[in-house]
């Protein structure tokens, strides 16, 4: 999908980059100039043009392998296995409702809170943050708009990683606005589509960027938030003479 697309170009994080975003049905010159048909493509420098996801991946590493951005963790990767498949069946009415994919939502949130790194192999982003933050956030736009599904707010764990992620300015200079996403899955010929008026109004609106976190699902604190918070309480009560035993 769009999102997917351009913030696969979020692996140059720590790097100098800009983003365009190309409507493929109407590239622009520059575009076709450079004999590219599909999104998304790499551009470095005058000569080097890549287009495609696993060679501009690869680049990448070779040619900035520091910060190194690959992982080694078959946790996260068994924990975010099926997510992208049970939205896809959702959103393309194969499953009528979201069991599947609250199931694996809650597979994540669980493993998210069995984690003390900050996003999903690492305390800095990995490939799979890149691969799998823009679809959740696909998730939360896309399907808020055609199916009326939100995320639950009760996976504290989950959108507590989601707000992580859309406070890196990789993913805000990458990320597309609702409207594009929203559009983009609309008109799929195996997704519900927009009435003409939605459609309209949706052209009309002013470009939106959902990266704000639902008030509901701030509530919640990590397991390894609330053994910071109880290392915290133990340190003020430090000097009152007080003693805390914690159990492991």
């Amino acid at each position: 999908d769009t999102l997917t697309e351009t913030v696969l170009l979020e692996i140059i994080s720590y790097y100098r980059f800009s983003v365009k975003t190309v409507n493929e049905a109407k590239p622009p010159a520059e575009f076709r100039e450079a004999s590219l048909r599909h999104a998304p493509a790499l551009q470095h420098g005058d000569d080097l043009i890549l287009s495609h996801q696993d060679e501009i991946i690869d680049y990448i590493d070779r040619k900035f392998p520091i910060p190194s951005l690959k992982y080694e963790c078959s946790a996260a990767s068994d924990a975010t296995a099926n997510l992208f498949r049970s939205f896809a069946f959702f959103i393309k009415e194969v499953n009528i409702d979201p069991k599947a994919l609250n199931t694996e939502l809650t597979r994540l949130d669980r493993y998210i809170d069995d984690i003390s790194t900050s996003f999903l192999a690492a305390d800095h982003l990995t490939h799979l943050d890149c691969y799998i933050l823009p679809r959740l956030h696909t998730i939360r736009i896309a399907l808020s708009a055609l199916k009326e599904y939100e995320i639950p707010t009760n996976l504290h764990n989950l959108w507590n990683y989601m707000k992580r992620g859309y406070a890196m300015e990789s993913f805000r200079k990458s990320c597309p606005s609702d409207q594009e996403i929203i559009l983009y899955w609309a008109e799929r010929p195996d997704t519900p589509n927009l009435t003409s008026q939605k459609r309209s109004h949706l052209y009309r609106q002013k470009t939106t960027y959902s990266w704000d976190i639902p008030i509901d699902a701030q509530n919640g604190c990590s397991n390894h938030e609330n053994l910071m918070r109880m290392l915290h309480k133990l340190l003020s009560c430090w000097d009152y003479g007080n003693l805390i035993y914690l159990l492991h």
